[in-house]
């Protein structure tokens, strides 16, 4: 651009916009992320739960017969071949697999203590508000840690409520950044 379209844009607001523009990029990262930890998170808490899913829904897809009518139909549900709508199924859980895969190499790699805190924030998972999750994680936590030492509570105790917090955010970026990696923000 020459220096006279460089002023004329910067005359019609050229950085105005731009401004705007890097400012919905940000907002629109920023959700993204956002949205990314809190489909992890959900990941984390329900592991249990979308396993059982899993397996009854797989195990319900293969004894799906490879036979059936066929009937003429539409729209996503409207796969009319059997054998279609199986293939179909399965592509989904494919993605749950994954995802299962993932929470569970997390898991492994976390250190004994941690996996003590994931056990234990999945355990508290419904707890929200005032009374949330972190002072009975707290607790509980100390208690698992001193028989696994077999020292006492006292003595393991962790007196700042933050660093619970902080632990299931670092848990939850670790698993999205893996996520991500895989591709499995992208179904």
């Amino acid at each position: 651009m020459s220096e006279a379209g460089i002023g004329k844009h910067r005359m019609m607001g050229g950085d105005a916009m731009d401004c705007a523009s890097t400012a919905l990029q940000e907002t629109t990262i920023e959700q993204q992320v956002k949205d990314e930890n809190k489909e992890t998170s959900d990941w984390l808490l329900f592991y249990e739960e979308r396993k059982r899913e899993f397996i009854q829904s797989h195990n319900n897809i293969l004894l799906l017969g490879l036979t059936g009518p066929v009937r003429a139909t539409s729209g996503e549900h409207g796969i009319s071949d059997p054998t279609g709508r199986k293939v179909t199924f399965l592509e989904r859980l494919d993605r749950t697999e994954k995802w299962l895969h993932l929470v569970e190499e997390i898991e492994r790699r976390l250190s004994p203590k941690m996996r003590i805190f994931l056990r234990l924030r999945r355990e508290y998972r419904y707890r929200r508000g005032r009374y949330g999750w972190v002072a009975p994680v707290q607790h509980k936590y100390a208690e698992a840690v001193a028989q696994l030492e077999g020292k006492a509570v006292e003595d393991v105790w962790i007196e700042d409520r933050h660093t619970f917090q902080k632990w299931w955010q670092r848990i939850v970026e670790y698993t999205a950044r893996e996520a991500a990696k895989r591709g499995l923000f992208n179904g």
